[in-house]
């Protein structure tokens, strides 16, 4: 028997962000980034606030969510006992907002948590997922739980307007990925695929509009990037996020870029098992990419290098040595997301991947 939950509530399109005076009368807490907490957006998020009794901003997050700023965020949770937390910006702020929710005291870990993303990829504001890493010991703990999941998510694109092209290209490949990866993942499910496929569809047309600025592409791109976390959130991931995870938190390059690098690989060596290369192939065609896997791979290759994403770590300006490489591996292998891709796959052959992509 397989389950498919609906949760959270979405509020998308033009003017979604007035969903929030649901939160009229209540105290809350908004957590985001110091950048977007002094940017113009934070005004769109005030007004829509306008209503609440009180605002408690709590602008400390950083890239790569330290579990140190998740125990800050607990203790500022704590002190202005809210009714309520808004989560404001991207994955960063999310998964963060998600961590001081999970580990804060019983009594306040039932708050309702709103998102509201300011890019499209990470799909967090969908997911049961939440990534957080350890500074000291250079780890990431992707951590997976029902009570991750918010509750409401606004998908206004007009958040979108400014968001600049290469963070646009980052996540854009980062939601691919994800559809593409819940596509074939182990849990997959009539539901999850037409999700992913959908999703897999809109990004490959809307990414290069949306990175060089047409902002209807953005919100097709934010749209597209929800429907890929519904899906993976049920179908589960694969080895492209389990290397990029455990690379990310190793060599300190964004999640979206290291996906970009490796998914084409990925999608070559799954192909090599029958059931996956057929649905492949079917998404291929479905996308009008040439019917193989290698067609699927070259495409979404060449929607990498049309964002201006590097096809290499030299590319990014890393050197990782064997003992990196080492390390990287043992991640993966110990990463929640490897055992829900399709094919199994041993420490000499992600080795390999890893060594297609230096």
């Amino acid at each position: 028997m397989q389950t498919f939950a609906l949760k959270p509530t979405l509020f998308f399109g033009p003017d979604s962000l007035s969903a929030l005076h649901a939160l009229s009368g209540q105290r809350v807490l908004i957590v985001t980034d110091s950048f977007l907490a002094s940017s113009p957006l934070a005004q769109r998020l005030k007004d829509a606030l306008s209503g609440a009794s009180e605002c408690q901003w709590f602008d400390q997050v950083v890239p790569d969510p330290p579990l140190d700023v998740v125990a800050q965020g607990v203790a500022v949770l704590q002190s202005f006992q809210p009714q309520a937390i808004v989560a404001f910006g991207g994955g960063s702020p999310m998964d963060t907002a998600k961590g001081i929710r999970h580990f804060a005291p019983p009594e306040l870990g039932s708050i309702p948590l709103w998102c509201v993303p300011t890019t499209a990829g990470t799909g967090s504001e969908v997911t049961s997922f939440a990534v957080l890493t350890d500074t000291a010991k250079g780890v990431k703990y992707p951590l997976v739980h029902d009570a991750l999941r918010p509750d409401g998510a606004v998908l206004d694109p007009v958040l979108l307007a400014q968001a600049p092209p290469s963070v646009l290209a980052d996540t854009g490949l980062d939601a691919l990925t994800h559809a593409a990866e819940a596509y074939v993942a182990q849990n997959a499910s009539l539901f999850t695929d037409a999700l992913a496929a959908e999703a897999v569809s809109l990004l490959l047309r809307s990414i290069p509009g949306g990175v060089s600025g047409d902002l209807d592409q953005r919100g097709i791109m934010l749209n597209a990037s929800c429907m890929a976390g519904m899906a993976f959130d049920r179908a589960g991931l694969g080895l492209c996020h389990a290397l990029a995870h455990s690379l990310g938190g190793l060599l300190h390059v964004s999640h979206g870029r290291l996906n970009a690098l490796l998914l084409p690989h990925v999608i070559r060596f799954n192909g090599q098992d029958g059931k996956t290369a057929a649905k492949y192939r079917a998404l291929a065609k479905r996308c009008g990419l040439a019917e193989s896997v290698r067609g699927l791979a070259s495409g979404v290759s060449r929607l990498a290098r049309t964002a201006g994403l590097p096809e290499t770590l030299r590319a990014c300006g890393k050197h990782p040595d064997n003992a990196t490489l080492e390390k990287a591996v043992a991640g993966a292998m110990a990463d929640p997301c490897f055992p829900s891709n399709p094919r199994t796959a041993t420490a000499e052959e992600l080795r390999a991947l890893l060594e297609e992509i230096l």
